[in-house]
């Protein structure tokens, strides 16, 4: 494999570990630390914030100062806010500062830390765009999903077994990660040739071909914030689960959605080398098959079947959503198109949790229904366009 792909890859996997092994902990967490379940949701909110408005910026900082730079800066970055995040948590259990100094504390490193998140994504997206051809765009996004899937297989596992030992060990370990990826990545990647200040003014920001591909990556990420938290409570509803039982049933479920979501990754890269438009429309038919399933099951076994098929359609829309936004932005513009693909992340997770749960209050259904519905229009949508293309293909012939 090339050396280069390869610590993208590990790059990844320890940026997506080290954010997921926090993860399970949090709401405990805010308990344990007296703070409310608003003061938890807005601390979070803060940091996706963060980390929508500095995508953009990360990406256009590695088109004029380089990958590497900003991939081993944004591990930095996100070090010192873990580091600030655990060292609030301990204070705040061991009494040392007020419920309300510990939620600014907390509030103020999750922010530092967003801002600093998407840095690690845009350059390992804009390198490996670099390395690759448009021939095999498609499969070197590819592994960067694959590695996403690893990390958000190994990630909730990990922090199980650390908080076992304590709460703070997870913490711990994501410093850790945090540091060894700044290594890694100082060490192996190759430092490239500073760009002219002509080349960059070049990017297109918000063109007609990139906007398909960035309003794809919200959606994805609304579908997997959905799947996350609404999915949670519908199974939890409809099999009259306890809380215990419901949080251990969604643990499988998205290990599943990981583990599959890794699985169709591997085969574009070694098999399938589909285009980043047919990416898209298998990926929408596989969270249409998923949701409805999950509408009409009415047991564990079908709802983790369910999961596996929204981990198939990610699989799909990632490399699908990088690949289609790397090859529409142009050379010039690949810094830009990956740190607006980090943001779309970002936005997915401010939008899902709040439309999704909002929706749920109101008919329990009704949140995958109107999913559901986007991804019959992304279906459409990229159905006529992969048409279209080939109409005008064979007319210039």
């Amino acid at each position: 494999m090339n050396p280069t792909k390869l610590t993208i890859a590990v790059s990844i996997v320890l940026s997506v570990l080290a954010t997921t092994l926090i993860l399970p902990i949090l709401a405990p967490l805010i308990r344990d630390l007296h703070l409310s379940v608003s003061q938890g949701g807005l601390m979070l909110s803060l940091g996706s914030i963060a980390m929508v408005l500095a995508a953009p910026l990360w990406g256009a900082v590695s088109d004029r100062h380089g990958r590497k730079s900003v991939i081993v800066i944004g591990f930095i970055g996100i070090f010192v806010g873990f580091s600030l995040f655990t060292l609030a948590v301990q204070s705040g259990l061991n009494g040392g500062l007020t419920i309300t100094a510990t939620f600014v504390a907390l509030t103020a490193a999750r922010a530092l830390t967003g801002a600093f998140l998407s840095a690690v994504p845009a350059g390992a997206q804009a390198l490996m765009a670099d390395i690759t051809t448009e021939h095999d765009r498609s499969s070197g996004m590819a592994m960067i999903g694959a590695a996403t899937g690893l990390g958000l297989v190994i990630g909730p596992a990990l922090s199980g077994l650390l908080a076992a030992k304590g709460v703070v060990w997870p913490l711990l370990a994501t410093i850790t990660l945090c540091a060894a990826g700044a290594i890694v990545t100082a060490l192996f990647l190759k430092r490239e040739p500073a760009k002219s200040s002509a080349s960059v003014q070049k990017m297109r920001l918000f063109s007609g071909e990139l906007r398909p591909w960035l309003l794809t990556g919200i959606l994805l990420w609304v579908a997997v914030a959905t799947t996350q938290i609404s999915a949670g409570f519908y199974f939890q509803d409809q099999l009259g689960l306890d809380t215990g039982a419901a949080a251990s049933m969604l643990s499988v479920a998205l290990t599943l959605v990981g583990a599959t979501m890794f699985a169709v990754q591997v085969l574009q890269i070694r098999i399938m080398r589909l285009a980043p438009n047919i990416l898209v429309i298998l990926g929408a038919a596989f969270w249409i098959c998923g949701l409805a399933l999950l509408l009409s099951a009415n047991d564990a076994h079908s709802y983790y079947f369910s999961y596996a098929l929204f981990g198939l359609g990610a699989g799909c829309l990632l490399p699908g959503v990088m690949a289609g936004a790397s090859l529409a932005a142009g050379q010039a513009g690949q810094g830009v198109a990956a740190g607006l693909v980090s943001a779309s992340q970002a936005i997915g997770f401010i939008v899902g949790p709040a439309v999704s749960t909002a929706l749920y209050e109101w008919n329990n259904a009704l949140p995958f229904w109107c999913l559901a519905a986007l991804m019959v229009l992304l279906l459409l949508s990229f159905a006529v366009l992969t048409f279209r293309r080939q109409m005008s293909a064979r007319t210039q012939e």
